[in-house]
């Protein structure tokens, strides 16, 4: 059985967000990855933030990705860099190459677009990326050259409107995304779970792609994708890692042993 990874989100397990506590945490636990929330300063430090911030007095305090990476290099954990400024992407690329991270434990999610890889193809091979659904479906939609000025703005600002109503008849566009992915090179795609549903799921399986969810903090969300076939989801997103491991283990020991259930015992 090929295990989706437990990626620890910014935050687990009751620690700061976008502290070095919640990565040290993330080590402790024995997760297979961090993820963080990657962004500029005004004065061109990448530092880790969710909330885009306006001032260097703003961001001052903030745990710098550089003493993350720092942190991490002597573990075999890897990254998940969630790109909240696609503008920054070399500078994040340098850093990262700066200490020992290339496409084995470097993981980019967020907004990273189809524009940056169709300008430098190049790099997918320094990262492994988890593209976001809604940057495919923004390069669709805007592809179609029927949407208004009113529609460009919104689709910009709140891109997860348009992502709803795309995943409202997902099925008839999954040709496009499967077709897309593949001549970007991308071969992971990166949902939110709720909106993920078991023929989504199976449609991009069927197409080649795997995908990764986030972020599965619920235990009853994380059986519905688990539920899945699990071999081609690459990555499981989560505060609460201790109980994804726990359930991640457990379904391991039923794939294994079809008696498994039957025994009340091992169900404690």
């Amino acid at each position: 059985m090929n295990a989706p990874l437990i990626t620890a989100h910014s935050g687990c397990e009751g620690t700061e967000r976008d502290s070095l506590e919640s990565v040290r945490r993330a080590i402790d636990l024995g997760a297979d990855a961090v993820e963080v929330d990657v962004r500029m300063d005004p004065d061109g430090v990448l530092c880790l933030s969710h909330e885009k911030l306006h001032s260097a007095s703003q961001y001052a305090g903030h745990t710098t990705l550089e003493n993350v990476f720092a942190l991490l290099a002597p573990t075999s954990l890897s990254i998940n860099c969630d790109v909240k400024e696609r503008e920054h992407l070399y500078e994040l690329l340098s850093l990262a190459q700066r200490y020992g991270f290339d496409k084995s434990r470097l993981i980019l999610s967020g907004s990273v677009s189809p524009e940056q890889l169709v300008y430098d193809p190049s790099i997918i091979d320094r990262v492994t990326l988890f593209m976001n659904i809604e940057e495919l479906f923004k390069y669709l939609y805007l592809s179609k050259g029927e949407s208004s000025i009113g529609d460009f703005s919104r689709l910009m600002t709140e891109p997860w409107e348009f992502t709803r109503i795309y995943m409202k008849h997902f099925d008839a566009h999954v040709p496009a995304v499967v077709e897309f992915a593949r001549h970007l090179g991308v071969s992971v795609i990166n949902f939110p779970h709720q909106y993920l549903c078991e023929e989504h799921y199976a449609a991009l399986q069927a197409g080649g792609l795997s995908v990764s969810v986030w972020t599965v903090d619920d235990r009853n969300a994380l059986k519905r994708i688990l539920a899945f076939s699990v071999s081609n989801v690459k990555n499981i997103t989560t505060r609460q890692v201790v109980m994804a491991q726990g359930l991640l283990q457990t379904h391991k020991q039923e794939s294994l042993n079809p008696l498994y259930m039957k025994d009340p015992k091992t169900r404690a």
